[in-house]
């Protein structure tokens, strides 16, 4: 990362160990004629990440328009404020940003979509909308018309400044005139935004939460073959079980067939015993003859 001096008064400079800026000779940043204390803050990057420190008893510290007492942590974007000294952290291999965009207004979302896209938010960072956060379920007109979706009770503010779209993957600035906004210290009219970029309209300042959103430099990567209904929210594949193959239906089991002769010999048989009983009891010989 580095330090940029938007009004001149010190050359960028790069973002090696603790970087003072002051009065004093000696100083990585030395500005003797800006009203500044010996030691008024200094900037140090460690694995946590970038650190503004502030000595004890120096005031006239800001960052974003937020007064710093004692430590602050930066992002790149952050405005610093050293008296009336600007200062913009600035990566050094971030992505040229976007400023090609779409020709139209995005299309309406359907519930589900505005459900899921309710996380991309615009957040507040100074100014009277500090602390607040808008969701892009809709395009957010930007300005100081009392028909604005935020506005900015601000002289310097147009009345309709840009307008800020959510298009399917990415997020959209879109300028209403002539005026140029800072996107992380950048100025522009039209730009795609990423997540975490600083856009600063005057003395206003918000941050792109999106989560889910591609970074910048990966607009262009490879998208999923299945489309989404929403640009948070990947596709989930379920599969489904094919339909059960019915069984065989068991073969009929014909009754025995009866034979015709069987029966012929049952009456026989029948016959014979009656004759045998028949003359059993005609020619028996009698009790007493």
């Amino acid at each position: 990362m580095q330090l940029t001096f938007p009004n001149g008064e010190h050359a960028n400079v790069a973002l090696r160990g603790e970087v003072i800026v002051g009065s004093r000779a000696g100083s990585r940043v030395c500005l003797p004629d800006a009203g500044l204390a010996p030691h008024h803050a200094s900037f140090q990057r460690d694995r946590r990440g970038l650190w503004l420190r502030v000595p004890a008893g120096v005031h006239g510290v800001h960052l974003n328009a937020r007064p710093v007492r004692r430590l602050a942590q930066l992002r790149p974007g952050d405005l610093v404020c050293l008296d009336k000294v600007r200062v913009v952290v600035r990566a050094d291999d971030e992505p040229a940003i976007e400023r090609r965009i779409p020709a139209t207004a995005p299309v309406a979302m359907s519930e589900a979509q505005r459900v899921a896209a309710a996380r991309v938010v615009l957040r507040g960072l100074s100014g009277q909308h500090y602390g607040r956060s808008y969701t892009l379920t809709e395009p957010r007109l930007i300005g100081r018309s009392a028909s604005a979706d935020i506005r900015l009770d601000d002289a310097g503010v147009a009345e309709r400044h840009a307008v800020v779209e959510l298009h399917a993957d990415r997020v959209v600035l879109r300028a209403m005139g002539n005026d140029a906004s800072l996107v992380n210290g950048v100025p522009v009219l039209d730009a795609v935004l990423s997540p975490g970029d600083q856009v600063v309209i005057d003395q206003h300042r918000f941050q792109l939460e999106a989560p889910g959103l591609p970074l910048r430099g990966q607009m262009d990567a490879a998208k999923p073959a299945t489309t989404t209904h929403t640009q948070t929210m990947k596709a989930v594949r379920v599969p489904v079980a094919r339909d059960p193959v019915p069984a065989p239906e068991p073969a009929a089991i014909e009754p025995p067939r009866k034979d015709p002769g069987a029966l012929w010999w049952l009456i026989a048989a029948a016959t014979v015993l009656a004759a045998a009983l028949t003359a059993l009891l005609v020619y028996a010989p009698r009790a007493g003859a």
